[in-house]
């Protein structure tokens, strides 16, 4: 079914066969039917609506972003076309922490920026993005406009973009506040990315914690010789 709907046997909005229906079509048991939807509906896949107008419906299939590049997720998908927001939930500083000093190669408690942001995808939200940044290589970055491309403004004002990261994808399951902020239930699995940038000079510039939703977007990486 999964098959179906990758190479577009079934369009977004489309209604699957109904549960008798895909037994007889596999040759399988009822249950197993009803495990495979499961599995579907949590990779968010397909909608399960109850009622005279019910069934099963496409939700289509995520848009598939690449980590190797430097551009950032949300820069790839704007790339595609796609309508993409971004709003500040806070933006303070505050002494780094044992794991961020760490990552950003500071002195213990030197003073960091923190920003987090919530990046929507047109109405819907993506991932929340929380980042850290050496307070003393962005001065004012707090009093600039956050809502764009962070690391176009650390090229544009620092000179500061990062020219190489490191990344870590591992699954996750969403806290009471990333649920609330993501718009998901908690049985719907997260990507968590943790990341650390550096610029073309070799000064640590960022650590991020991202939580991003598995059911808008795909992770590719792509490995050259």
């Amino acid at each position: 079914m999964r098959t179906w709907i990758e190479r577009g046997d079934y369009a977004p909005g489309d209604k699957l066969p109904n549960e008798r229906q895909l037994v007889e079509e596999f040759g399988v048991a009822r249950m197993t039917v009803r495990h495979a939807l499961d599995i579907l509906q949590m990779e968010a896949l397909i909608d399960r609506r109850r009622g005279r107008t019910g069934g099963t419906f496409v939700k289509g299939v995520p848009p598939t972003v690449e980590l190797t590049r430097l551009e950032g997720l949300m820069i790839q998908l704007r790339q595609r076309g796609l309508s993409v927001y971004s709003k500040v939930l806070s933006a303070t500083m505050m002494e780094a922490t044992v794991r961020i000093s760490q990552s950003l190669h500071l002195p213990p408690h030197a003073p960091v920026l923190n920003i987090v942001r919530l990046r929507s995808v047109d109405t819907t939200p993506l991932l929340i993005e929380n980042s850290y940044y050496p307070a003393d290589l962005v001065p004012g970055m707090l009093e600039e406009d956050l809502t764009g491309s962070l690391y176009e403004l650390m090229q544009k004002r620092w000179d500061m973009a990062p020219s190489r990261k490191w990344e870590i994808i591992s699954p996750g399951i969403p806290s009471q506040s990333e649920q609330t902020h993501l718009n998901i239930p908690r049985n719907v699995p997260i990507m968590r990315i943790q990341r650390v940038a550096q610029s073309k000079d070799g000064s640590y510039v960022e650590y991020s914690d991202d939580a991003v939703r598995s059911d808008i977007a795909k992770i590719k990486v792509v490995t050259e010789e």
